[in-house]
């Protein structure tokens, strides 16, 4: 081979694939699971069988590097001559390297133009940025076999001079690739690769205005999951840690959020990783691209690279461990997801401390813009008529938003299963009316948070009790006549309604419900550091639950197999 074996790597006819070492075998597996369809891999074989089968060329997985070169020297194989290391063909993963790239963002909006420069130029260049949750995995502080020392990898978005510096210096050379752009019109965007956005809107009117470029439109995030896969991949490819938790989520769920992103998970807090844009990305190219099979390859290896240790309750119980577990068998036939969570609608008609500090009872022109082209593409896919099961309203009231009710409602007559997530106080007969006979399942989680009207009216700004406790009649009933699958309520556990867990339990019995889902209150803004330690949660800062609380749950009604604690 040339001294280019490394470029030439894709025009190898024939491609031996050898592992050496420790749990060489899987980085073996892991990297024929992303490269089988990619290059000419004719076989994986071992090193003493590298003399009597005969390759052009062998590409070496393994952890000790000095050890392989010595065995693969004494088997007449010279680097970068017969073979080269694993981690040296990443690059190929990178889809957007090399391409020409402008910065548009409708410039009459500096900031947006600018963080559009400084966020296209970091991810087409391999750049973590500062607020990158999983930074100190993607530089190369690959994951060892010791412990979770990087699974804590939630950032705080404090200003500090090094970041100044460091968003100074993108900027800078951001506009260096800028400036051949300077003074071309949009006509003159035919000679680019991607023209990259920053805010999605603006991704979303750019394609409506100029249809003939629109394939061409991408936006930071994704441009980064193009041109930074390879970091990705590294990081999966030699993490140590094996976990024997049981989740497959991300082979078969697609999460949907705000401005369309997506994620491979039922919580986009648990996998913090989109794979494309709803309203800008092909909806094929979101379900099949590099960076989603990398997060698939995560879960098969066990290392679940990506995943919050902290947050997922998947791994409670779970300790990591460096022996290599059995590889999780799974079916990537699959042309679409087989669950559908949509969440990209904030409106409600509650404005509950636990979420948020004030209503949003409507979107703007933006947000609205966003949101319907997601919904359109997801509605135009098929995908929500093929999946198993499609879940609604995470993030808002599933009937009050348009959106969400155009999933609900529209569409084909027959579906196969729907769980909408509501706060309950909009669920009438009428809306039942709409629904019944659409979906053969159909399941409700109710978040409701109390068991008396007062305390509801202190979690739940907004609510009406009687009017929800007359809803909640109704979905009972229809419970019992088995029209609803079945229901869960919920509970979000706070300083103001902890002492009501034992009626709330009883209430839901009495109502005949399947669930009660009792869950920690988190901090999404809405509270100051101290106020939320003392005042709101019923956790210290590290999580262990207070001598108040620990006393209420004693109850035996606690301990009936209806209830779900999440921090257990």
């Amino acid at each position: 081979m040339t001294k280019g074996l490394k470029q030439n790597i894709k025009n190898i006819k024939s491609l031996g694939l050898i592992g050496i070492g420790q749990n060489s075998d899987k980085l073996v597996n892991d990297y024929y699971f992303i490269f089988n369809d990619r290059l000419n891999i004719t076989e994986i074989i071992t090193i003493d069988k590298c003399s009597s089968v005969i390759f052009d060329a062998y590409i070496c997985c393994t952890y000790d590097k000095n050890r392989a070169k010595k065995e693969m020297a004494k088997n007449g194989l010279k680097y970068n001559f017969d073979y080269i290391f694993a981690e040296e063909t990443f690059y190929i993963l990178d889809d957007c390297n090399g391409g020409k790239i402008a910065y548009n963002c409708y410039p009459e909006n500096l900031v947006k133009w600018r963080k559009a420069i400084v966020y296209g130029y970091a991810a087409k260049h391999g750049k973590v940025l500062w607020n990158d949750r999983y930074r100190e995995i993607l530089k190369g502080r690959y994951i060892n076999n010791k412990g979770n020392k990087y699974s804590k990898h939630l950032v705080q978005n404090k200003v500090t001079l090094g970041r100044c510096l460091e968003y100074a210096l993108y900027l800078f050379l951001g506009l260096i690739d800028f400036l051949p752009q300077i003074g071309a019109k949009k006509r003159h965007y035919d000679k680019y690769d991607y023209i990259c956005f920053y805010e999605i809107f603006d991704a979303i009117k750019f394609k409506k205005d100029f249809p003939d470029l629109s394939s061409k439109v991408i936006t930071t995030e994704e441009l980064k999951n193009h041109t930074m896969a390879s970091l990705y991949m590294k990081a999966v490819y030699y993490d140590r840690r094996q976990n024997d938790c049981g989740c497959k989520v991300p082979l078969e769920t697609i999460w949907i959020g705000d401005k369309g992103t997506t994620r491979l998970c039922g919580c986009p807090d648990y996998l913090d990783i989109s794979c494309g844009n709803m309203g800008i990305t092909d909806n094929d190219e979101i379900w099949n691209s590099t960076l989603a099979k990398i997060m698939r390859l995560s879960v098969i290896n066990n290392t679940y690279t990506f995943c919050s240790r902290e947050l997922c309750r998947e791994f409670n119980g779970n300790p990591d461990g460096d022996e290599l577990l059995e590889r999780k068998e799974a079916d990537f036939t699959r042309e679409y997801p087989n669950i559908i969570k949509v969440a990209n609608d904030y409106v409600c008609n509650l404005h509950c401390p636990s979420c948020r500090k004030m209503i949003h009872a409507k979107n703007d022109d933006n947000e609205e813009l966003e949101i319907v082209t997601c919904i359109d593409s997801l509605m135009e896919s098929g995908w929500l008529d093929k999946a198993n099961n499609v879940v609604v309203g995470a993030s808002g009231e599933s009937f009050l938003s348009p959106s969400y009710r155009k999933i609900i409602f529209d569409g084909v007559a027959h579906r196969n299963s729907i769980d909408i997530m509501t706060n309950g106080t909009l669920f009438t007969p009428q809306i039942w009316e709409k629904m019944e006979g659409k979906y053969k399942h159909v399941t409700f989680s109710v978040s409701i948070d109390a068991a008396t009207k007062e305390t509801y009216e202190k979690v739940r700004c907004g609510g009406n009790w009687d009017k929800l406790m007359e809803n909640m009649a109704f979905l009972s009933q229809l419970r019992k006549e088995n029209k609803v699958e079945s229901v869960m309520v919920n509970m979000i556990v706070q300083k103001k309604n902890y002492r009501e867990i034992p009626d709330f339990i009883r209430w839901a019995k009495e109502m005949e419900f399947d669930s009660v889902y009792l869950s920690h209150i988190w901090n999404w803004g809405t509270f100051s550091a101290d106020e939320f330690e003392n005042e709101v949660s019923m956790f210290d800062k590290d999580g262990k639950m207070k001598t108040e609380l620990a006393k209420v749950l004693e109850d035996p009604i606690c301990k009936d197999p209806i209830v779900d604690m999440r921090w257990e």
